[in-house]
């Protein structure tokens, strides 16, 4: 499965069998939106934890002390 990191584009088997095709659609996906592009085995995309955006902002951010 290829998918975008950035919103629900998605490329899987079902979709189109040729895996050349998957990628094409992919790159071109990332062409015409600069977003980034991931592969993954899985038959369903990869999801993240609930909160987890919370953690990762509090990381990111620079301590004031």
């Amino acid at each position: 499965m290829k998918y975008c990191l950035d919103c629900d584009w998605h490329a899987t088997a079902a979709d189109e069998p040729d895996q050349r095709d998957r990628s094409r659609a992919a790159i071109d996906h990332h062409v015409e939106t600069g977003h980034a592009i991931d592969s993954s085995e899985s038959l369903v995309r990869p999801t993240t934890p609930d909160g987890l955006g919370a953690v990762l902002a509090r990381e990111l951010v620079p301590s004031s002390d």
